[in-house]
């Protein structure tokens, strides 16, 4: 983009954010709902899971780790 070999440019949403940390002259426009793609993520635990998978979810849902999520444009939980 900065070198001009392209005008446009279709990724996600959270690369497009750090694509303009990088270059702040792009700009980022959203597509229309009946295009945008959705994603649900989540996160499930075996009961038989090991201890060391179990801290690494708690992790993943601390607060510390949401606030790096969202600043990744991911949505809190």
């Amino acid at each position: 983009m900065a070198s001009g070999q392209a005008d446009l440019f279709l990724t996600y949403r959270t690369n497009a954010v750090i694509a303009q940390r990088e270059l702040p002259s792009l700009r980022i426009v959203a597509l229309p709902p009946a295009l945008q793609v959705g994603v649900a993520h989540g996160l499930g635990i075996h009961e038989a899971a090991p201890a060391s998978a179990r801290a690494f979810a708690q992790r993943l849902l601390a607060p510390q780790a949401q606030v790096a999520f969202a600043r990744h444009v991911f949505e809190p939980v």
